[in-house]
C-alpha cells in the first residue's frame, strides 16, 4: 500500500480577477493631470517680472489719484495718392446729338488701302474714345441679361458698377470707340 501523507498542505487559492484595465488608464490620467496642474500652478505662465527691455521707469514716490491729462494728437489719414479711380467711374459726360454729327461730317470716309502690319489704328478725334452707354439698372442680373441680348447682336458690350450719390447703379456699355463714326453707326444699329 502506498503511504500517505499526513502533511496538511496549504490550499491552492482560486486567483483574485486580476485589476481592470481601465482603472488603471482612470488612475494615470487622474495622476497626470494632477501633476501638470502642480506644475502650472508652481511654474505658472505670469511674464517674469525680471525680463524688462529698455530702459525701466521711475519708481513711483507716491500714487496720484489723478488720472493724467494727454493731449490728443490729431489722427493722421493717409490719403490715397489717386482720387481718379473712384472718380472717373462716377462722371458721365454726355455729348449732344449735333457735336456727334459734326464730328462724323468732319472725319474723311475710309479709303480702302492695304492693311499694314504692326501699326495702331489713329483715331480720328483727336485722341478721342467714345463709349455708347446703352442702360443702366440698379440689379446686376438685369445688366448682365441686356448684355448677353447685345452680344447676340454682335456687339461687345461690358457692365461697369458705379456708386453714384450712395446707391449702386451696373451700366451697360458698349465701346471705345476711336472714332465719331462708328460711334454713331453703333447708335443707328441700336435704334
Amino acid at each position: 500500500m502506498a503511504r500517505r501523507d499526513y502533511k496538511s498542505r496549504a490550499a491552492r487559492s482560486r486567483g483574485k480577477k486580476p485589476v481592470p484595465v481601465w482603472i488603471w488608464l482612470l488612475t494615470g490620467f487622474i495622476l497626470g493631470a494632477t501633476s501638470v496642474g502642480f506644475v502650472c500652478l508652481k511654474y505658472g505662465s505670469t511674464p517674469a517680472r525680471d525680463n524688462w527691455i529698455g530702459a525701466r521707469p521711475p519708481a513711483a514716490t507716491g500714487i496720484s489719484h489723478e488720472p493724467q491729462r494727454v493731449s490728443p494728437e490729431p489722427a493722421r489719414v493717409a490719403k490715397p495718392k489717386f482720387d481718379f479711380y473712384n472718380l472717373l467711374p462716377d462722371q458721365e459726360v454726355l455729348v449732344p446729338d449735333e457735336e456727334i454729327e459734326r464730328q462724323v461730317r468732319k472725319a474723311p470716309p475710309p479709303r480702302p488701302q492695304e492693311p499694314q502690319q504692326a501699326t495702331p489704328p489713329k483715331s480720328a478725334g483727336g485722341g478721342k474714345r467714345y463709349i455708347v452707354q446703352v442702360s443702366s439698372f440698379r440689379s446686376s442680373k438685369d445688366a448682365n441679361t441686356l448684355k448677353a441680348k447685345l452680344g447676340l447682336l454682335g456687339l461687345r458690350a461690358r457692365v461697369n458698377k458705379a456708386n453714384i450719390k450712395g446707391s449702386t447703379w451696373y451700366r451697360v456699355q458698349l465701346g471705345p470707340y476711336s472714332n465719331a463714326a462708328a460711334m454713331q453707326d453703333v447708335r443707328k444699329q441700336l435704334a
